[in-house]
């Protein structure tokens, strides 16, 4: 009697533990079937898509413009190029050449004045000082700067002629606008013979301002001669292509960022 309670009670227990093995596995198919096909899916949040940039060709006005900024940059830095905004544009080389920008230039003029020159062919963002503009020739200031009075006075007295300034003739390639933000303008340029305290005739024509006198593509000329079309079509192929790189700011200001030469 003893012996059959005991089977009695074994068998008890494992009907006991199959109920519970029972219920727990309902519950799970209830919980992966329904309650968890219930809970919201969190969606994936997609990467913005980043933008391919707009790039264009510039409008004849924008070129215009961008060719007479070339011409000014070349007369006074084409022997530094190439150039870049970060490790080329000095400090006094930025503000000489800006005061000779200037209509009143040789003459007193106002700190403002110097500033807004300064942003069309630099960019509002370009960092610079105000302080004397020393000469070129390293005989003494040129321009005294006042920042009480937020002038800039000439200082008459230096007994030589101008800055030698380099002359060239500079050839559209191709212009881009990016976002109508940069732009990118591929020239080729010709250059003549330097002008100084004299100035000589056009005679003949180097690929680079810093090439030797004897070392030209077109000439010499025996007299001034300006390069023709048919000239340049001749020689492009040996001309290097020279790049210049603007960044346009809120006000319309093409502010140089760099030049180079490939």
């Amino acid at each position: 009697m003893e012996k059959k309670e005991k089977n009695n009670k074994g068998l008890i227990v494992i009907i006991i533990f199959l109920v519970i093995a029972l219920v727990g596995t309902s519950g799970y198919i209830v919980y992966d079937k329904v309650i968890k096909k219930e809970e919201p899916i969190k969606e994936k949040k997609d990467k913005p898509e980043e933008k391919e940039p707009v790039v264009r060709e510039i409008t004849e006005a924008e070129k215009t413009t961008l060719l007479n900024q070339i011409n000014d940059y070349t007369t006074y830095f084409a022997d530094s190029y190439p150039l870049s905004e970060k490790s080329s544009f000095n400090n006094q080389d930025v503000l000489y050449f800006t005061s000779m920008q200037l209509e009143n230039r040789f003459s007193d003029f106002m700190e403002s004045d110097l500033e807004k020159v300064l942003e069309k062919y630099f960019g509002k963002d370009h960092s610079y000082v105000h302080e004397d503009i020393d000469c070129f020739a390293g005989d003494g200031v040129l321009y005294k700067y006042d920042s009480a009075k937020r002038t800039y006075e000439y200082e008459d007295m230096h007994a030589h002629g101008g800055k030698t300034i380099y002359r060239s003739t500079v050839f559209f390639v191709e212009g881009k606008s990016e976002d109508d933000t940069t732009y990118k303008i591929q020239t080729q340029i010709l250059y003549t013979t330097s002008a100084g305290d004299t100035v000589g005739p056009r005679d003949r024509y180097y690929t680079s301002a810093n090439q030797e006198y004897d070392d030209y593509i077109l000439g010499p000329y025996g007299e001034d001669h300006e390069v023709t079309e048919e000239e340049y079509q001749s020689i492009k192929n040996k001309i290097p292509i020279t790049t210049f790189t603007f960044e346009k700011d809120e006000d319309n200001n093409y502010g140089l960022k760099s030049v180079t030469i490939a």
